[in-house]
């Protein structure tokens, strides 16, 4: 495959990169793929072709390169999901990732809700959003059971401080 240097609009359109969105990073599929396969990152959003996602960065819980496959796990509407894209030419594209990703973050903590075991708080936001638009998410410790109406109390009470340390 040819070494690229910009993207072009056929490439851009194919994708479905909404107006007014900027490209950051991108990448192209294995040509081995018969399905072919291309990424784009923008300021907004993760673009995948093959699957025809369009993933907003403050839905993405991590990306990772696991050579030569690009890992990202997300949040969608049926719960977490996994998108695993096998990048022939990743370019910048993981960095990129991981830049956006970190970007949407206003607030990551662990607290302890169990002797020995907690959970972690993240807050997050769309790119350019303010504090109205937050996020919240709560990830338990393996072990520890969500359902829990005890553990479920607690960390309730530790989201509330959270917010009301933020004022949202």
């Amino acid at each position: 495959m040819s070494k690229r240097t910009r993207l072009s609009p056929q490439d851009r359109e194919g994708v479905g990169i909404f107006d007014g969105e900027r490209v950051i990073a991108w990448g192209t599929g294995d040509s081995e793929d018969p399905a072919g396969s291309f990424v784009a990152a923008t300021d907004q959003a993760l673009y995948e072709q093959r699957s025809n996602s369009r993933i907003p960065w403050q839905d993405v819980i991590k990306g990772a390169w696991e050579q030569p496959d690009f890992v990202i796990d997300y949040q969608g509407q049926s719960g977490a999901r996994r998108l695993r894209i096998r990048l022939e030419e990743p370019r910048d594209l993981p960095a990129a990732v991981r830049d956006r990703v970190t970007d949407t973050v206003v607030i990551s903590e662990y607290r302890e809700l169990t002797e020995g075991a907690g959970a972690h708080f993240v807050a997050r936001r769309a790119p350019g959003g303010g504090l109205e638009g937050i996020r919240w998410a709560v990830v338990f410790d393996a072990g520890l059971d969500p359902s829990d109406h005890l553990l479920r109390s607690k960390a309730d009470e530790v989201l509330g401080e959270l917010r009301g340390s933020l004022g949202v």
